[in-house]
């Protein structure tokens, strides 16, 4: 007796996706380095998480590595391991609306009530218990998230990335 599984194209390709997802969580592309130019660069999310919850820490842990493809065969011929980068609850957000950031007013009066000055600003939030709020919410994919920080991240540690 044999039994077979059948399934449509349609699934088929979706399994295929599956199985060719990346171990890593998300990764940008970096620029060519000024001394490497053999090398396509790329930063790789591999892991994120949280300290203990009842402690007084409120960050999130981010695992970057870059790796170095060479460009003649498409190999991977390095992975370095980069600096973990925290987000941490001295950190704030601009937050993000349907059409761009959400701002506010910042209005000054005199004694009497009289508006003297009147000027908008972006309103922002705590990063960590923002990045949780987009995740739980839905109003953010955690790819989302790491691509926006990654940016940032980028900027922070450019000294490090560009010493290879």
């Amino acid at each position: 007796m044999t039994t077979d599984l059948i399934i449509t194209p349609e699934v088929q390709s979706i399994l295929d996706m599956i199985r060719n997802t990346g171990k890593y969580w998300y990764e940008i592309a970096l620029t060519d380095h000024p001394v490497y130019p053999q090398f396509a660069r790329k930063l790789v999310v591999t892991g994120f998480n949280t300290p203990d919850l009842e402690g007084d820490e409120d960050r999130i842990y981010v695992n970057v590595r870059q790796y170095l493809v060479l460009r003649d065969d498409n190999k991977i011929y390095k992975r370095i391991q980069m600096p973990d980068w925290m987000i941490h609850e001295g950190n704030v957000e601009e937050i993000l609306g349907e059409d761009g950031f959400l701002k506010g007013i910042y209005r000054t009066t005199d004694n009497k009530g009289q508006i003297i000055e009147e000027k908008e600003e972006i309103l922002k939030a705590q990063s960590v218990q923002y990045v949780r709020f987009l995740i739980k919410t839905k109003a953010a994919h955690i790819v989302d998230v790491l691509e926006r920080f990654l940016g940032l991240y980028i900027a922070l540690f450019e000294e490090e990335i560009n010493k290879i």
